[in-house]
């Protein structure tokens, strides 16, 4: 028969299993390809700007850059962002004189 204790410990494995502390940061890459980035994120307590500079940094691994696609949310009100990698334009140059 198991104990309370056991019990206990085994419930808090699982509840700790889907923190944001078990990713080491406030979000987590979930998948990064040529196409897409998807990022989870706890909005409670996201560094914002490191997540999209991750978002960028994965896409500019392809020459691309990363834009938001969709928003959704996950389990215990994780959210989940999705960028699309898309095909990095050339800077325009605007002749302002003529």
């Amino acid at each position: 028969m198991l104990s309370a204790k056991t019990i206990g410990v085994f419930f808090l494995c699982v509840l700790c299993s889907s923190c944001v502390a078990v990713w080491g940061k406030s979000y987590n890459v979930a998948l990064s390809n040529s196409r897409s980035v998807v990022i989870e994120y706890d909005p409670a307590v996201v560094n914002l700007p490191a997540m999209l500079q991750a978002a960028q940094a994965s896409c500019a691994e392809y020459g691309k850059d990363a834009v938001l696609d969709s928003v959704s949310e996950g389990n215990l009100k994780i959210k989940v962002n999705t960028y699309r990698c898309e095909v990095r334009t050339a800077d325009r140059v605007i002749d302002v004189q003529g």
